[in-house]
């Protein structure tokens, strides 16, 4: 297969644009024809020139409500559109006031938009316009949580304890993000309730009454996700059986390494690449474990992932421009 595609990133002056950028220019069958800033509003005459002479696909790595309102436009030009935002995340419109801030204007397309864990998207990917890449919290939750899913107690509450690098909340002028309030110290935030967690819930298939509890937190470092989950098991089993099932989900995925029984990742390893490493220890009664997963929030949490579900999307290798 040699086919090209021409696309466009907007937000490419942000972290994560930036670094949807780098690896596009390096990917092999990708051509970046245009690079835009991601001020909002989007600047007029840029958005026309895009719409005039659409891309295959643009990638939106802007605040979220101005995805929600350029997304439509871009799909009625021709376009695909993979949304680092969490603009097209969340499958009920009422959700976003609460959750995002503002009231959703394009309700009709969250039915449509493939939430785009690579590696639990099955089919749905080739055939879509529209893809929500996930978040990065709930990216390195999701992939810890999901085989094991069918094993877990129902009554026992799903805790996740998950630490990101300053990275994560963008180009930020907010003081709190700033070197001397980072440096030596860490801190928990939005213990209230955070974005990700209707996302968790929604992708791990989470009834509302299910307990779950996620808590993200602050680590003085640049970039890097580690997220710790406290999980209890309906009936005990062994570390062979909880290997078997991570090795099952995920043996063809050349982005998750599996780490051996009794190994937890860190973030060192996982810095700077597009994978998610995976550990877990089994408590003596074999009803809990303790399961870690790593990743870097910048790559894996955002921009490799959005990669990858280019590649997919087009039949592309998935490792294509990324190992």
């Amino acid at each position: 297969m040699n086919q090209t595609l021409d696309v466009a990133v907007v937000g490419a002056t942000g972290y994560t644009g930036a670094e949807v950028c780098s690896l596009l220019e390096r990917h092999p069958r990708v051509t970046l024809r245009h690079r835009f800033g991601g001020a909002r509003p989007f600047d007029a005459a840029a958005l026309e020139a895009l719409l005039a002479a659409p891309v295959d696909v643009v990638f939106l790595a802007t605040p979220h409500e101005a995805a929600a309102g350029l997304a439509p436009r871009l799909l009625e030009a021709g376009s695909r559109v993979i949304d680092l935002s969490g603009a097209f995340r969340l499958k009920d419109p009422a959700a976003y006031a609460r959750w995002y801030g503002f009231t959703h204007p394009a309700p009709a397309l969250l039915g449509e938009a493939v939430y785009g864990l690579a590696e639990w998207c099955g089919p749905s990917l080739p055939g879509a316009r529209l893809v929500a890449n996930p978040g990065c919290y709930a990216t390195s939750a999701l992939l810890a949580l999901i085989p094991l899913m069918p094993l877990l107690e129902h009554r026992v509450p799903i805790v996740c304890d998950a630490k990101s690098g300053v990275s994560g909340a963008g180009r930020s002028a907010d003081p709190a993000y700033s070197f001397a309030e980072v440096s030596g110290n860490f801190s928990a935030y939005a213990v209230e309730g955070h974005r990700h967690e209707p996302e968790i819930r929604q992708a791990a298939g989470l009834d509302p009454g299910r307990p779950f509890l996620f808590v993200p937190h602050l680590l003085p470092v640049v970039r890097g996700i580690l997220s710790t989950l406290y999980l209890t098991f309906r009936d005990p089993v062994t570390p062979g059986d909880v290997a078997g099932v991570f090795d099952a989900a995920y043996t063809a995925s050349p982005c998750v390494r599996l780490l051996a029984p009794g190994q937890v990742p860190d973030i060192r390893s996982v810095a700077g690449t597009p994978r998610c490493d995976i550990g877990f220890v089994l408590r003596e009664d074999g009803r809990r474990a303790v399961v870690v997963s790593a990743l870097d929030n910048l790559m894996k949490g955002a921009a490799s992932q959005a990669v990858q579900n280019l590649n997919r999307m087009h039949g592309f290798d998935e490792r294509e421009g990324l190992l």
